[in-house]
């Protein structure tokens, strides 16, 4: 009996993912520290993946989970903030105990119980797969959360629909603006992601003044310049034959 070749599409359905609000994409609105608050955010969800819905972890513990060193005292308020921040905006409770009251207050060696509320996803989340977390975690960088909202904001604008491929082509411009990170960074991060096999984006010169980036998650890369080659018809009402010129990897531009 012949095996049937799965596509890429279904093989990406039976992977594991979290939702996140799309309402946390614009992380300018979220503070100094927003993308931190967010990677935090996702990796506890992450973590609270098993049938009681908590994260057993606290400051010390989250902060070895991430490669982060525990050695400075500063690194450790600003986790703890954060933490209690995510509390405070309604997207985690944390209790000392599964049927304890919640803690307003954390102790840096101790692991809690946090609990992700799901806010603000019911209608309108974005799909954040864990293969995907799993492979920011462990970058060697100290931009990680810089580098996980610039991810966060591409995949945000996919959408999973039945007449619509699984691809985003937000420009470098709207994520600077988004995340308030500079344009030069944003470039940097999503060369990052491509470089690292997270996101696949491949480029197109429209015409003498357009150069557009099209991306999928990187299960998709063998139907990106496809899919994104399509959508570029569409958009321009002009044939691929007649760009300039395309290519992979990302344009600055």
């Amino acid at each position: 009996m012949e095996t049937k070749v799965k596509t890429s599409i279904q093989l990406e359905k039976e992977e594991s993912f979290i939702k996140l609000s799309k309402s946390l994409i614009e992380t300018k609105h979220l503070g100094k520290n927003g993308e931190v608050d967010i990677y935090y955010l996702a990796v506890i969800k992450s973590m609270a993946n098993n049938f009681q819905g908590f994260a057993y972890t606290g400051v010390n513990h989250l902060m070895k989970f991430l490669g982060m060193s525990t050695g400075q005292s500063s690194t450790k308020l600003r986790t703890k903030a954060s933490l209690l921040r995510l509390q405070q905006t309604g997207h985690i409770e944390i209790y000392e105990s599964i049927n304890g009251e919640m803690s307003d207050d954390l102790k840096h060696a101790n692991n809690y119980f946090i609990k992700p509320t799901g806010k603000d996803e019911e209608f309108n989340f974005a799909k954040i797969h864990y293969k995907d977390i799993q492979k920011i975690v462990m970058l060697k960088s100290d931009y990680k959360p810089k580098i996980f909202a610039v991810y966060l904001n591409m995949v945000g604008y996919i959408y999973y629909t039945i007449s619509n491929k699984p691809m985003s082509y937000v420009s470098i411009d709207t994520v600077a603006r988004n995340t308030k990170i500079n344009r030069k960074s944003v470039i940097d991060y999503l060369k990052v992601l491509h470089e690292k096999e997270i996101l696949y984006f491949v480029h197109f010169k429209i015409n003498n003044t357009t150069v557009k980036n099209y991306c999928t998650r990187w299960i998709h890369k063998e139907y990106t310049a496809a899919w994104g080659s399509a959508e570029a018809e569409y958009q321009y009402k002009i044939a691929k034959e007649k760009f300039k010129s395309g290519g992979v990897g990302v344009s600055e531009e």
